[in-house]
Parts: C-alpha cells; structure tokens; sequence
C-alpha cells in the first residue's frame, strides 16, 4: 500500500463517525483509534520505506505507537520491537532481487560483531550473487530479512551499532 493510498483511507476514515478502524494487507496493517476528545491514536505497521514515508507525512502530527504495545508480545516475538525501535545504524539493499542468509555457520545474526567488509549477505539478482558487505565494524541489532525473501531497492537488511 503506498503513501498516498493511506493518506486517501486516513481521509476517509476521519470524514465517518467511526470510533474504531483495522486494515491487515500482507506486511501492511493500520489501526485506528478515535477517542471521546479531539486526540487520536494510529498504529502503523509497514515496511520500512513506507514506514518513514508516513511518518514524514502530514499523519505523523497524530501520535503514533508501535503495534507491540497494543497487546501483550508472545516470548517468541518479545525481541522484536524493542530492536526496530533502537535501529541504529541501516544497511540497505543496493539492488532489487532475492535475500540469501550466508551458508550454515557463517550466517550474521543479532549480536554478531562485524568488521568493515565482512560479508552479512547475499542479494542474487539476474541469477547472480551480489555480496552485500558491513560498511564499518559494528555490532547487528536486528535482521530484518528471511533467507528467500524479495527485496527492493533501499529496502532495509539489517541494523546496527
């Protein structure tokens, strides 16, 4: 969903007497919340680059929250949100294609300690492999990619500090 698409939805939403509204699309969700003052509560979970495209748009007036703070996170997820938040330092995808994890072992995981030019990953494009390298040492604070997953352009792999 782009930018523009939610901007016309939030427009729409606001123009009914709704107190409450969900959207769920793929990686994209958006909640509602209106209360019985002027103040007004969104929930914003997208990718990355749609992420901060809203958040420098006119909604990012509306207080906005993270979606981990709606309901209590299982044990398995609890990480999660707390490393989004501390992003850090971003590595982004130089190119369209697919994420490639490196092979069992050497694969970069939260917590690695890396120097400039150690390989974190591969992006295969055109069926070739493009190494994806650290641009200077640092410690990886979130993954952001699963082995197989497309990715765009400037799309965010991992974080870092």
């Amino acid at each position: 969903m782009d930018l523009k698409s939610v901007l016309e939805l939030l427009k729409a939403v606001d123009d009914t007497d709704l107190s409450k509204f969900e959207l769920n699309d793929g990686d994209f969700s958006l909640k509602m919340e209106r209360g019985t003052g002027e103040s007004k509560t969104v929930y914003v979970t997208a990718p990355p680059q749609i992420s901060a495209q809203i958040a420098s748009g006119p909604v990012a007036a509306m207080p906005t929250a993270a979606p981990a703070a709606e309901a209590p996170a299982s044990p398995a997820t609890a990480e999660a949100p707390v490393q989004q938040e501390s992003r850090g330092k971003e590595i982004v995808s130089p190119l369209v294609g697919v994420y490639h994890k490196l092979s069992e072992g050497k694969d970069v995981k939260i917590g690695d300690k890396l120097k400039k030019g150690d390989i974190i990953c591969m992006v295969e494009a055109m069926k070739l492999m493009n190494e994806i390298t650290m641009p200077e040492d640092g410690e990886i604070t979130w993954v952001a990619c699963e082995d197989g997953d497309s990715v765009e352009y400037g799309q965010l792999l991992f974080n870092y500090i």
